[in-house]
């Protein structure tokens, strides 16, 4: 597609995964293997054509994705084993890359997603020689905006994701919050973080806060719970609960389940005793986030939506233009955020029909003037 004329000569995908990494657990790759085949498949190449699809993996792995090359409709797949027989493995990889040169003048690849193993170093090893003669083209973009069109089953599982987030908020954090407070306890934002992360693990607990969920065990944490306060805040996606005190003045918590491999994430701010002025910017934030899901429209870019919402505050309160937040939030799927369809400054990115979005605003940095004490003075909204 013209929209795509930097990969226009790419003739086939390369994709290549090795050993399974927790410290990052979705990245566009293994999405990309999650969407495909329903399974993450560590230590496993796959290596797509017009005319055939190889599939390289363990021997146990190859067993398991063995009917898929007696599959009679489609394109043919072959299945590969990587075993300990150095010899063979080379006479595949060189298979391989034969194929890669026959099949056009460049390869796409998923750039960025750093991964290591056996099978990495020994495919590197044999195709570093080779891969002067072959442009590579980065397919990234290609695969986001492929999985960030959703069919009926995966926007279910996305609506059940955010439905297990809202519980987890409204019937265990707010909750857990409130009696901190009413009984005058002491505990770290990082602690009660940790007691709403062992709800999905804790069974009298999930099966009452989660009884509407008829899989339970198909449930994860697609991040773990943040929870902030006491004047530091981070709005980030990736923002961490502090060990410092829950404070009782402005808390912010974050919430992000995975139901069927599809993530939700939400946001709420809750303010204690706040001033009229703390609430007049809740209140502003609110109404920008109402307007905002009438401007989400398909055909409409990105950074057109954040233009128009910056736009929105420089005119109604220009005086809180330099503390909105500089992403109003992005599609999510399987990657809860693929950090390409974000809705901020200048993304040519277009919103299509049956995306998922997030949409997070969030106000930074403000002061209290009339905080009672040290910890209120700064405070942050998200929502």
């Amino acid at each position: 597609a013209s929209d795509y004329a930097e990969c226009k000569d790419v003739g086939s995908i390369l994709i290549l995964q090795g050993r399974a990494d927790e410290k990052r657990p979705y990245t566009k790759t293994i999405a990309t293997q999650m969407w495909l085949l329903g399974y993450e498949f560590p230590n496993t190449l796959m290596f797509f054509t017009k005319e055939k699809i190889y599939i390289l993996a363990s021997q146990k792995k190859a067993k398991i994705l063995q009917p898929l090359q007696s599959e009679s409709d489609g394109v043919p797949i072959e299945i590969l084993v990587h075993g300990k027989d150095g010899d063979k493995n080379k006479e595949i990889f060189n298979q391989l890359i034969s194929a890669i040169k026959d099949s056009g003048s460049a390869v796409g690849v998923i750039t960025g997603d750093a991964t290591d193993g056996k099978l990495v170093d020994e495919w590197t090893a044999a195709y570093a020689p080779e891969k002067k003669d072959i442009a590579e083209r980065n397919i990234s973009r290609i695969i986001s905006n492929v999985l960030a069109v959703k069919e009926d089953s995966e926007i279910k599982s996305e609506r059940t994701a955010a439905e297990m987030c809202n519980a987890a908020m409204q019937d265990y954090f707010i909750d857990e919050m409130a009696k901190t407070f009413d009984e005058g306890k002491s505990i770290s934002n990082e602690k009660i973080a940790e007691k709403v992360a062992n709800a999905l693990s804790n069974d009298k607990l999930s099966k009452r806060l989660f009884s509407k969920v008829p899989l339970l065990e198909m449930a994860e944490w697609a991040a773990h719970p943040s929870v902030q306060s006491g004047g530091k805040y981070d709005l980030s996606p990736n923002a961490e609960s502090s060990s410092t005190p829950l404070h009782a003045g402005t808390v912010v918590c974050t919430l992000s389940m995975r139901y069927f491999m599809y993530s939700a994430t939400i946001s709420r701010t809750f303010m204690i005793d706040p001033t009229p002025e703390q609430e007049g910017n809740y209140g502003f934030l609110l109404d920008l986030h109402k307007k905002m899901l009438g401007w989400m429209q398909p055909g409409v870019t990105m950074g057109d939506v954040y233009a128009k919402a910056v736009e929105s505050v420089r005119e109604l309160r220009a005086d809180l233009e330099s503390h909105f937040a500089k992403s109003c939030g992005w599609v999510t799927g399987i990657e809860m955020n693929d950090g390409i369809n974000e809705l901020k400054a200048g993304n040519a990115e277009t919103l299509k029909a049956n995306m998922v979005v997030v949409l997070r605003l969030g106000l930074e940095n403000m002061t209290n003037q009339k905080a009672g004490d040290k910890q209120s003075k700064n405070y942050s909204y998200q929502l």
